[in-house]
């Protein structure tokens, strides 16, 4: 007679969330290989954030060598305890994640992902981080027993100019981000490929890779990081989440904030007059008043999101920011397109409640033995491998007849406040 299983219950942390690969590869949205170019994107992303929540025209420095990649910026710096809150893998560390506003990142995970990459792929691996006058260096193995990560965080007093200095030792990162895939169906992109790929995107910053300039095409305005939001880009729900954020923000030593405080940030409610009419009945309360069993009150969440919207003014949608024909036939001119053959063309619109500029660019590369390239960029930041993995989009292309071996350059950027992305790496996205 055979003995029957007796299962047991057993209870995985999510700490461990970020330390195998197919967790790994949930959340950075691409398969192992791609690791190393992801995890470039998402510094990129962030020092371009960071000079532009200072109102300073990014400067990105890239370096790769050996095993080593640095990134370095010339904004503020990373406050010291953002970077201790980032080693806690049971919570999103991002000051993006609540508000509707188009910038790059949303997701609040890139620096745990920078520090569990390197690990999980090779075993091993540190990042050092110079920022506001200290350097931290971080070690990451894995008690899997205990069922968490074991980080070993030091600092140290360091010169540091301005900005902030992200290395990260990696085994063989160097031919990871620069060789040739052996997948020639869908090779990951090379570094220079996704530093091209921000130049484009971003005719306001300039970038330098182990020496190679690619530098800024001149002004560009777009919409800034510390821009107030647009009470016009949130529903309901996505206003309720913003609200207990803050309460829960004040709940762990925060200043509490005001019904009228919360307004005043706001696109168009700056002038007290307008805050006195959309807080009209509610003076002297706070936010934390309106929380009922747990939750934040549905009534009160309607009432004040129909009296911002009420009395500020939708902003338009050229107000998120425009690349322009000029910048993109100049870049695809130095990629090798002819110039007389770009074509530009752009659409400005409301969707679902949302501002958009969708602008695309077309052209017929000067080697007729150069294959198709298409760049695809969602929020200055370009997609991984070209595909937004939009279905929409990718039958648009197929319908241009566009095959792999046609001698054509296609860039496609969309600014939005928010996109649905249908991954947790921000790659694919639903249109």
């Amino acid at each position: 007679m055979s003995t029957l299983l007796d299962r047991s219950t057993f209870e995985t942390s999510r700490a461990l969330e970020y330390f195998s690969e197919k967790e790994l590869c949930a959340q950075i949205g691409h398969p192992v290989e791609f690791w190393p170019v992801a995890v470039l994107r998402e510094l990129i992303d962030n020092a371009l954030d960071a000079a532009e929540g200072a109102n300073i025209a990014p400067e990105i420095l890239i370096t790769i060598s050996g095993e080593c990649l640095t990134v370095a910026d010339n904004g503020p710096g990373i406050p010291p305890d953002t970077v201790v809150r980032s080693l806690d893998y049971l919570v999103r560390v991002s000051n993006k994640a609540y508000y509707v506003s188009p910038t790059r990142g949303q997701m609040g995970n890139a620096l745990k992902v920078i520090y569990a990459a390197p690990f999980v792929s090779s075993g091993g691996g540190s990042i050092e981080i110079l920022t506001r006058g200290e350097r931290h260096c971080i070690e990451i193995s894995l008690d899997r027993i205990a069922q968490r990560p074991e980080v070993r965080h030091t600092k140290e007093v360091a010169v540091v100019k301005s900005g902030t200095e992200v290395k990260i030792h990696w085994r063989d990162l160097a031919r990871l981000l620069s060789e040739p895939s052996a997948d020639s169906y869908n090779p990951p992109p090379k570094a220079e490929e996704i530093v091209r790929g921000y130049a484009a995107f971003n005719p306001h910053a300039s970038f330098v890779l182990n020496g190679q300039g690619y530098p800024s095409s001149g002004l560009f305005t777009k919409w800034s990081p510390r821009q107030p939001t647009s009470a016009h880009w949130y529903t309901p729900e996505t206003l309720r989440d913003l609200i207990a954020a803050y309460i829960a923000k004040r709940r762990e030593g925060a200043p509490e904030r005001t019904v009228r405080e919360f307004v005043a940030e706001f696109r168009g409610l700056s002038s007290t007059v307008k805050q006195k009419a959309v807080t009209e009945g509610w003076q002297g309360k706070r936010l934390h008043d309106f929380v009922v069993a747990g939750d934040v009150d549905a009534d009160f969440v309607q009432e004040i999101l129909g009296r911002m919207q009420a009395a500020s003014t939708a902003p338009p949608p050229q107000q998120l920011g425009i690349i322009g024909k000029e910048h993109l036939s100049r870049w695809m001119a130095a990629q090798g397109v002819a110039r007389t053959s770009i074509k530009y063309q752009q659409k400005r619109g409301i969707d679902k409640g949302l501002p958009y500029v969708f602008e695309v660019a077309f052209g017929i590369n000067e080697d007729d033995r150069a294959t198709r390239h298409i760049l695809c960029g969602l929020n200055w930041s370009p997609v991984i491998g070209g595909d937004p993995g939009d279905p929409t989009l990718r039958d648009a292309i197929a319908e241009a007849n566009l095959g792999r071996n046609d001698p054509v350059t296609l860039v496609l950027h969309i600014a939005r406040p928010r996109f649905q992305y249908a991954d947790r790496g921000k790659t694919r996205i639903s249109l």
